[in-house]
């Protein structure tokens, strides 16, 4: 201790704090993060906390945390890492004495950044395989525009969280757009400026249109239907009803109740069924997206994955990737000759024909394990149901519905002992399960109707599992839909889902895109492009656009908002692959996302190979 100990208050260490942290690096405390601060002032420095080595211990704080992106908020669970961290490098300075006869000299060691940089990584421990309930529950504030950690909300609040979910994906959007050039805020600075005639993208919140009459107006919002089956957009502000007549689309993407859209055009005071008047739209577009390294950068490179080592046990803690310690990893993960594999989806057990081809592709698979001849060596193999043919109906009194889940189950029973005969497999692979909609226990209500299944989707239960756990023990995975992947560096996201039917049934056509007769006409200027290139470059930049894997109203998917964090495509994963059995195989680069398509299983038995070190895929089939 420097002096003698005081009691400090926060107001006290207020003015120097703020001169150091604030005016000179740039970063603000938060009141925990003060209050925090405060004690650890009194108990290291005592009556000399206005001395030069408190001042140069903040100076030290401020450099830290800069130099860990923790952002530009200070908290206070932040600031006891920081310390912590200052505290050991103290520790592990030690003065080791070198003489000779010659001379003699002292040398400082610093443990922690030397054992930081020489560290041998175990590239495993940075290969997980993630369900909704392993990630922690990030959520936007708005106020912060940044992300903090909330406590999985109890199942009395299930019904506010499901309120709030487009208000979050609203909240993160606008944020996104705030930072793009084409919508930034204009700041007027002289006279000058504001005279000249620039095209003025700014975005007007929709109570601030409500009155002026003729003006045009850039409005986004979310687009549904009132109570009275009118079209309208709705804001944080408030909503208002649109004329789509003569509305055209800027970019080629789908259009569907659910959406946040961007809408150009004039607004109207007049209109007997609405006081807030009408908007006469003449263009509609999408947010644009944000590529991923962006987005990280803005959050204070956020550890979404929780893959801190220090924090894995910790699902309500904020942990931060340190950037040097990321490009670490990007660098072994080029060094290493691994592969994912993903299997199309409905592999159905109770179909021989499939059960022949997968037991040709085990052979092919463990083939590649034993010779080691292979480039590239698999270290999981992901299967994607649904794995029966017929949805499983609840178990109850009737015969059908027992013999459903008894056969459900030895249909398990069956691939367990085809695998058996795979030693590799069973020994160096993970073996994923990602349920469709004919299994249980969402087949039950559902009757394997997609449009009623609740995403994220639960895994399948382990009564009908247990002869294949014991066989793979923590080699098998038993996934939810969607699941992660984390691999090192990269953030990998699969999903199944009929993606492609559902946005085409409820897509909203515009009066500009028929003709006469209201058929549909396609204005489309790349018509040397095949109608599935054009479909698949539809979904993806939809998806991308609207940071969602679910853009869409509550009428046509049911989310449970606890795990929807996980259905979040902000920040943009590395790969994102989509299982719709109902499109073809296809590979998309968009803002430097990958996104890639596998179909199901019902001509040929397809599989995805994707290797991690060069971010390619391939498509296989056996």
């Amino acid at each position: 201790m420097e002096g003698l100990p005081v009691q400090l208050q926060p107001s006290n260490l207020r003015p120097i704090a703020y001169r150091i942290l604030s005016k000179k690096h740039g970063l603000n405390i938060k009141t925990d993060g003060l209050k925090k601060l405060t004690e650890i002032i009194s108990h290291k420095f005592g009556s000399d906390w206005k001395g030069s080595k408190c001042q140069t211990y903040l100076e030290d704080i401020a450099k830290n945390w800069k130099n860990q992106d923790k952002g530009l908020f200070i908290d206070s669970d932040g600031l006891k890492e920081v310390v912590k961290q200052l505290d050991n490098e103290k520790k592990k300075e030690v003065v080791v004495n070198v003489s000779n006869e010659e001379e003699s000299n002292e040398m400082m060691i610093d443990d922690y950044d030397n054992n930081k940089e020489n560290e041998e990584i175990n590239w495993r421990d940075y290969f997980k395989i993630l369900n909704p309930n392993d990630l922690p529950n990030y959520k936007f504030d708005k106020v912060r525009k940044q992300f903090i950690i909330q406590p999985q909300p109890k199942l009395a609040n299930f019904l506010d969280s499901s309120n709030n979910y487009f208000q979050n994906r609203y909240n993160i959007i606008k944020d996104r757009l705030s930072r793009n050039d084409l919508f930034k805020k204009r700041n007027y600075q002289s006279i000058s400026t504001i005279m000249e005639k620039q095209a003025n993208n700014e975005i007007t919140i929709i109570k601030n249109v409500i009155g002026r009459d003729k003006q045009k107006f850039i409005l986004f919002g979310l687009i549904s239907k009132n109570h009275h089956g009118k079209i309208i957009l709705e804001d944080s502000s408030d909503s208002i009803e649109l004329n789509l007549s003569q509305a055209n689309r800027v970019d080629d993407c789908y259009l569907n109740f659910g959406m946040f859209i961007i809408v150009e055009g004039i607004y109207s005071q007049f209109n007997e069924d609405s006081p807030n008047g009408l908007f006469y739209v003449s263009s509609i577009s999408q947010p644009p997206s944000e590529r991923r390294d962006n987005s990280l950068e803005v959050y204070g490179n956020i550890d979404f994955n929780n893959l801190n080592k220090e924090n894995l046990d910790h699902l309500n803690h904020i942990s931060k990737l340190n950037k040097d310690f990321k490009k670490k990893l990007s660098k072994l993960e080029k060094n290493l000759n691994n592969k994912i594999i993903v299997v199309g989806s409905n592999l159905y057990l109770d179909d021989l024909k499939i059960m022949a081809s997968l037991k040709r592709f085990l052979n092919k698979i463990e083939n590649e394990l034993e010779t080691d001849d292979d480039e590239f060596t698999p270290i999981a193999i992901v299967f994607v149901g649904s794995f029966t043919s017929k949805p499983i109906s609840p178990v109850n009194s009737s015969i059908s519905s027992i013999s459903d889940s008894e056969l459900y189950k030895n249909n398990f029973n069956n691939f367990s002992t085809l695998l058996s005969n795979y030693t590799n497999i069973i020994t160096r692979c993970k073996i994923v399960l990602i349920p469709g909609s004919n299994d249980p226990w969402q087949s039950s209500y559902s009757l394997g109707n997609s449009n009623l299944n609740y995403l994220p989707q639960k895994p399948i239960p382990e009564i009908f599992l247990n002869r294949l756990q014991r066989l793979l023990k923590d080699n098998l995975i038993i996934g939810w839909n969607p699941i992660k992947i984390n691999y090192l560096s990269q953030d990998i996201l699969i999903f199944k889902d009929e993606l492609v039917r559902k946005f085409r049934r409820n897509e909203l056509i515009l009066d500009t895109e028929k003709d006469n007769q209201g058929e549909i006409v396609s204005n489309d200027k790349s018509q040397n492009l095949s109608p599935s290139v054009k479909q698949s470059r539809k979904l993806v930049k939809t998806l991308l656009d609207q940071g969602s894997l679910q853009p869409f109203s509550k009428d046509l998917k049911l989310i449970n908002p606890i795990y929807d964090n996980i259905l979040r495509l902000e920040p943009l994963p590395n790969i994102l692959i989509l299982n719709d059995n109902n499109f073809s195989n296809f590979e998309i680069n968009y803002n430097h996302c990958k996104v890639v398509n596998l179909t199901g299983l019902s001509d040929k038995f397809g599989y995805l190979e994707y290797f991690p070190s060069v971010k390619k895929t391939k498509f296989n089939e056996v």
